[in-house]
């Protein structure tokens, strides 16, 4: 089984000083600094509270500090200010120091090394545990590496936080399948298509432990549904091939 692949490195916040007066909001901290941020494509005052304060329920008061409503999502290339306490701004040094490890920790794990990169995606969640991603490339790191309960682990966790998300649960199947857990990686895979009905690696992975299952018929029924989604996909002639064994001689090619 493949697991996902490991996620693109984050972007490091820039941070610049910008002329403003100092000032304090109701049950806020005193602002002992503003900082300026070009918005870059796909983020949002959520997404931008989160990286700076890390509570991305803050972005309403962060919209309002810029004059907007929380609806009103900042346009990419605008500047956005971000006002910080020197709390915030304490938070915000963490988390930069956070994202070096964790891109350190993608290098290494791109490089093959998995040991090491495991080692600075726990160095990253020490620093910042509210870094999810990193959460997620360490329990893939420890599938490489076979630790499959610890991976396991983490991705229930993870789950539990966002129960919507579709690549935890995939994520979780892949690891369950590497435990040996059969029947849970297949309640993983149907809780993917249960949110996300054409996410093709959910279908071919089902396929897959269908098959281990000692299931051929659903099994077949999966692999042609991955081939209708994606016929072309990186798993493709593998799908055609499974079913192609599953269906035996003059089956037919797929």
């Amino acid at each position: 089984m493949r697991c996902i692949p490991f996620i693109a490195p984050l972007a490091y916040l820039a941070l610049c000083s910008c002329a403003g007066e100092k000032a304090a909001a109701p049950a806020r901290a005193p602002v002992e600094q503003v900082v300026t941020h070009r918005v870059e494509s796909g983020e949002t005052w959520r997404s931008l509270a989160a990286d700076f304060y890390g509570d991305g329920g803050r972005a309403e008061a962060l919209a309002r500090d810029n004059g907007m409503e929380a609806r009103s999502e900042p346009a990419a290339g605008s500047a956005v200010r971000i006002p910080l306490s020197e709390r915030d701004a304490r938070g915000v040094k963490s988390r930069l120091v956070a994202a070096r490890a964790y891109n350190a920790g993608l290098d290494l794990a791109a490089a093959g090394n998995y040991a090491e990169a495991s080692q600075k995606f726990e160095e990253a969640l020490k620093l910042d545990p509210s870094l999810r991603d990193a959460s997620l490339n360490l329990a893939i790191a420890y599938e490489k590496l076979a630790f499959h309960d610890r991976a396991v682990s983490i991705l229930r966790e993870l789950v539990s936080v966002e129960p919507g998300s579709a690549v935890y649960r995939y994520a979780l199947g892949a690891s369950l399948f590497g435990a040996g857990d059969l029947g849970g990686a297949e309640k993983a895979f149907l809780e993917v298509l249960a949110r996300a009905p054409k996410d093709s690696r959910a279908v071919f992975s089902l396929g897959v432990v269908l098959e281990k299952r000692g299931k051929p018929e659903e099994a077949k029924s999966r692999f042609r549904e991955y081939l209708s989604i994606d016929p072309a996909g990186a798993w493709a002639d593998e799908a055609r091939s499974r079913l192609d064994a599953l269906e035996g001689p003059g089956g037919g090619r797929h």
